[in-house]
């Protein structure tokens, strides 16, 4: 099953509490996430809204990054 389909239930716009729904997240995880950067978002007031895509895209660059540190704890990389 490939990102978008696995959010396909989800608007196409998100706020804090459908990104907290969508990776099974506390609310202070959630936070953390948009403050570090990792997730991009933008403000209107307060309020912070997450486009579908930022969030399929933290999610594939995320298990792109787990399966490169996989494979370096398995000693996968040739030097």
């Amino acid at each position: 099953m490939n990102s978008s389909a696995m959010f396909a239930d989800f608007p196409d716009i998100l706020t804090i509490e459908d990104l907290r729904e969508a990776l099974s997240i506390g609310r202070s995880t959630a936070y953390r996430l948009i403050a570090s950067g990792a997730i991009r978002h933008w403000k209107i007031g307060k309020a912070i809204k997450i486009p579908k895509q930022f969030l399929i895209d933290y999610v594939a660059d995320s298990c792109k990054n787990s399966v490169a540190t996989s494979s370096l704890s398995e000693g996968g990389i040739e030097q």
